[in-house]
Formats: C-alpha cells, structure tokens, sequence
C-alpha cells in the first residue's frame, strides 16, 4: 500500500489525513469528502459565527424549544450520555459562561460568573420528541469541544466507506488510528511532556483506537495576574492535572473524558478507556499497562 498524506485548514488547527491504498484517485476522493465534510460542520457549529446552525437556530431562538435536524439530535443525545456518565462536570452550556473572561478585572469576572451560572447545567436542556428544550433562553451551548473530535469520528467512518483499510486521521491531536501499517504495527503516537511540549513524555501504540490529549498549558487567558484555562471548570480544581490523555474507541468519547480529567481526577473509570493523567510534578497516572 502507498501512502497518501493530506493536510488542511478547519477549526483554527492543522488537520492531517494519512491514507494507505493502493489506488490514488479512492484517495483524493475520500480526502476530498472528508475536507468538505469537515468545513461543513466547523461552519455549522461555530460558536463565534452568527450566521451559523448552532447560533441561529439554537443559541439565537425566540422560545425555548427548538426543532433540530437529526445530526444535532444525535450529536446532543450522545453528548447529553457522556454527560451524564462523567457526573456531569462536562457541560456544553458553557458557551453562557464565555463573555465573562471577556472581562478586564476578577471582580468583573466573578460577578458574571454569578450571574450566568444559573443557567448552566444539564438540567437547563433536555431532549423530546425530537426536539430540543430549555428551561431558558440565556442558556448558550457551545460545541467547540467536542465538534472536532466528532468530525474525526466522522472522517474515519468515510475512510472505512471508501474501502481504506489503514488510516490516521489527525485534527490537532485529536486522533483516531485505524487498521494496521503496511509492516504489521500499530501507529506510535508521542504524548508531549506539558512542562516542555518540544518532547514526548510517553509514546502510546493506537490500532482502531481513538486518542485525545487535553492540556493546561493550550490557550490559557491571563486576567489581573491570574491565569484561566480554556477548560471551563470553576467548580473543581483543574491545577493538579496539568495533562490528561484518554484512549476509547471514538475521538468524541476520549475528548470528553480527557476534558473531564484535567477538571476531577478521581473520576469512575469506566470499562474500555484508557487513561494516562500527568500531575504538576510530571508523575504519570495510568491504567494502560
């Protein structure tokens, strides 16, 4: 088999597509699907973009309850389960929360935080009959972490309808490795050292597997001295965990998890997930050995 490496632009990261086939033209169509697959869903699920699905139709909604194509209903309803199993500390409904690091002083900050809070939560949307319903129409929901590794999940499941037997789909870290490379070996993926990213801390070997990394030292904010992760979480210490990397079976499920952990580190680990946690210290915390 040769190989045939792409790479495009979506969702402010770098997103690779490794194909291994023996006919080049099955390649470039199947690339060219999942490149347009991908746009499609960063356009209809940005949060920043006011003219996308998510805030025209749901975030920018006259009455709280929403008639939803059957992509989002399952998107929510799969979300909505994972939500659940991890206590529910991962929350979409974040996206309320997002104008209050917009502010300039932690008095500010707080005071918004306050204020918008009541209107997080799993409890404030739930799905029925096809639809989807709120409780109010402050609360906002944000797909922006999970909405990349669904379009990996996404493109990998277009890689296997065009007959692609080994792939690495890769958007930033978010990762699926499926099949095996032509000698026989699963893919080696190198897991960063968080005090210094220009080396591995760890190597972990992926084959139909998926693999998501969350970090504290990605995208932080800085508001009088104090700095906030771009992971949510006020409510729990996310200073002990400072990377977590979730190995499952869909890039959704791992990136979730991996969100989670950075946030509460004594979660239930449930049957089928890998886990590998780094603390502040660099000591390793896994279940993969």
């Amino acid at each position: 088999m040769e190989l045939f490496d792409f790479v495009f632009e979506s969702m402010t990261t770098s997103c690779k597509v490794q194909l291994y086939t023996e006919n080049k033209e099955i390649a470039n169509l199947c690339f060219n699907e999942i490149k347009k697959n991908t746009l499609l869903l960063e356009k209809k699920y940005n949060f920043y973009d006011k003219k996308s699905y998510l805030n025209r139709v749901i975030n920018g909604r006259r009455r709280n309850k929403v008639t939803i194509d059957s992509q989002t209903f399952e998107v929510l309803k799969e979300i909505r389960n994972l939500s659940e199993k991890t206590n529910e500390i991962f929350d979409i409904t974040t996206g309320t929360l997002k104008e209050c690091y917009k502010q300039n002083t932690l008095n500010k900050v707080q005071k918004c935080l306050e204020k918008k809070e009541p209107f997080t939560g799993l409890n404030s949307w739930h799905l029925k009959d096809k639809k989807l319903h709120f409780k109010d129409l402050r609360t906002l929901l944000d797909l922006g972490g999970v909405i990349k590794e669904y379009a990996v999940d996404e493109a990998t499941k277009i890689a296997i309808k065009y007959g692609i037997k080994t792939a690495l789909i890769n958007y930033g870290g978010d990762i699926f490795g499926y099949g095996l490379k032509p000698n026989g070996e699963p893919f080696s993926i190198g897991i960063k050292n968080p005090i210094n990213p220009n080396e591995n801390i760890a190597i972990i070997p992926l084959h139909n597997q998926a693999l998501t990394t969350s970090a504290n030292y990605e995208r932080n904010k800085e508001i009088e001295g104090k700095q906030f992760s771009h992971i949510i979480g006020q409510k729990y210490n996310a200073k002990e965990i400072i990377s977590s990397t979730i190995i499952s079976d869909k890039v959704l499920t791992s990136g979730v998890y991996s969100t989670v952990f950075m946030l509460e580190k004594d979660l239930f680990i449930p049957d089928g997930l890998g886990v590998l946690l780094i603390d502040k210290d660099l000591k390793i915390h896994q279940n993969l050995i």
